[in-house]
């Protein structure tokens, strides 16, 4: 702004100047003419003369113009010019027709009067003295000729003192009018900083407040979806979009630590994955293992020199990472880069600290939430989904009547026995390793369900009977194949039985499936057990 003002200032006063010296020049035009032409002039100058100072105020003119057109807008010394120009040309001027001294007086006063608003500095000063010497010079000339001319108009030493005084005064009377007008113009630009001043922090508090406006929403956002979405995977996603956003950063990644503690990428946002990454931020100093061993914001400062490398080869210049943890649990770490340096000041750490919170407490959410259901779908002692699961699963395919479901239904073979034998404890372990070998074979399109006591059920979806009937086989095998131990150590061994049925083969709806395949365990069970039984086969 200020340099703005007095870019302004300069132009106006070129403006102001230019039009009076216009002016002044049509004035010395029109003094020439006249004196060139007067008939009765003290003493006759030569039309050479003349013709010399009308070339030389043509000159002089088209210099000014030239200089206030072309000059640049810092302060030119070429304007001391301007001001030479002017003194020597009343000089010249004065001596077509030798006119008394009061009449020079007037043009020097004239010029004086045009330096009033100084351009540059000094510029009254410079323009009286030059005025008094050019008075000198044209005293001298007029002393020289007194014999032509007469007494009255000519040298008179009260005139001569009178002329030099009037000078001295206008040119103190300008310059007290020059420095009234600086005093003034110097307090515009004072106030017009103060206001411009004024503005600026205006400005800047209502960016701030945008800023701050704009974060807290953003922060809304986050903990309305952070409250609705359940999903670990979509959550950390989505999160990594939103702080790469807020903070305009290039990247952005969350880390976590597998069961074998070990940094694992969960998230990423940006252009493409950075390569190599997993490897860098599992080296024993690097920036995510440092913050997740201390729990406090770490840069791109206390980096390895390895990394530090690794990050600037990816054109990485600012780094922050931030933990993610609860009162009870770490949780991994927040990682953002960008590819400017000093990207990341203290208030948007601050912002990703309150941000990190957030997203550590929808973790820890995601995760009750996630082993809620896995409580509620899953079988506690075997791991196997349970009834509950089976029910959501039935009412989905249900739906569609172009369904092509098989069932088969297990039941262990004197499961009692080995209860009322070797003991409940006993009994647990066997239900837990034919689990394992159920959930093993239950690949793409197959479940594995414990359907109740010692009783379990493997849904497959698009599989025709005898695919059902040769896993059946293969499944009845390895259980009768695999060792039992007792609490003890004792090893027995154990078979199992199963009954096939499947839509659409044996029934068009899931519980008449369900009761085809539990009357093919029936048959199975009192054929001599260890059996696989189809139920049209019956």
């Amino acid at each position: 702004m200020e340099v703005s003002f007095k870019d302004h200032k300069i132009k106006t006063r070129l403006q102001i100047n230019r039009r009076l010296h216009q002016t002044a020049s049509l004035i010395f035009l029109l003094i020439v003419c006249f004196l060139h032409l007067f008939p009765n002039r003290p003493l006759s100058s030569s039309t050479s003369y003349f013709i010399f100072v009308f070339l030389y105020l043509i000159m002089s003119l088209l210099i000014k113009e030239y200089l206030f057109k072309q000059v640049n807008l810092s302060v030119p010394k070429l304007f001391w010019l301007i001001d030479l120009l002017d003194v020597s040309l009343v000089s010249f001027i004065y001596y077509l027709g030798y006119f008394p001294i009061n009449f020079l007086l007037s043009l020097y006063l004239l010029v004086i009067y045009l330096s009033t608003r100084q351009f540059f500095t000094g510029e009254i000063f410079y323009i009286t003295f030059l005025s008094m010497v050019g008075l000198l010079i044209n005293t001298a000339l007029l002393w020289s000729n007194n014999s032509m001319l007469n007494h009255e108009l000519g040298y008179s030493p009260f005139s001569i003192i009178f002329a030099l005084l009037s000078i001295l005064l206008s040119g103190l009377l300008a310059f007290s009018y020059s420095k009234t007008d600086h005093h003034l113009t110097h307090r515009l630009e004072e106030m017009l900083n103060e206001k411009e001043t004024v503005l600026e922090e205006t400005h800047l508090t209502h960016a701030k407040l945008e800023e701050k406006y704009a974060f807290a929403y953003t922060l809304t956002l986050i903990q309305q979806f952070l409250l609705e979405e359940l999903d670990e995977e979509n959550l950390l996603t989505r999160i990594t979009d939103i702080i790469q956003g807020v903070l305009g950063s290039f990247a952005c990644a969350i880390f976590g630590v597998n069961k074998d503690h070990q940094i694992e990428l969960l998230a990423f946002s940006g252009k493409e994955l950075f390569p190599a990454l997993l490897e860098v931020t599992n080296q024993e100093d690097s920036l995510v293992l440092q913050t997740i061993r201390s729990q406090t914001i770490h840069d791109e400062n206390s980096a390895s020199a390895v990394e530090l490398k690794y990050w600037r080869q990816q054109g990485i210049k600012s780094l922050v990472t931030i933990p993610l943890s609860t009162k009870v649990e770490t949780l991994g770490v927040m990682l953002a880069a960008n590819l400017h340096k000093l990207s990341f000041n203290q208030e948007q750490q601050e912002q990703m600290m309150i941000i990190a919170n957030q997203v550590s407490l929808a973790l820890e959410n995601t995760r009750l939430h996630k082993e809620t259901q896995r409580m509620a779908w899953h079988d506690s002692l075997t791991g196997l989904y349970n009834r509950n699961y089976l029910d959501i699963f039935l009412s989905i395919v249900q739906d569609n009547n172009r369904i092509k479901l098989g069932c088969m239904l297990f039941d262990l073979d004197y499961f009692k026995e080995v209860n009322d034998t070797y003991g409940h404890l006993t009994g647990d372990q066997v239900l837990k390793t034919v689990a394992a070998i159920l959930k093993k074979h239950s690949t793409s399109g197959k479940i594995a369900a414990r359907y109740g006591g010692e009783e379990f059920i493997i849904l497959c979806l698009d599989i025709n009977l005898q695919d059902l009937f040769h896993l059946a086989e293969t499944i009845k095998q390895e259980v009768a194949e695999t060792p039992f131990f007792t609490t003890k150590g004792q090893q027995f061994n154990l078979t199992i039985s199963c009954g096939i049925a499947s839509i659409p083969e044996h029934s068009s709806t899931i519980p008449e499936l369900f009761a085809r395949a539990d009357e093919a365990l029936y048959q199975a069970k009192n054929s001599g057990r260890n059996q696989v039984k189809i139920y049209s086969l019956l």
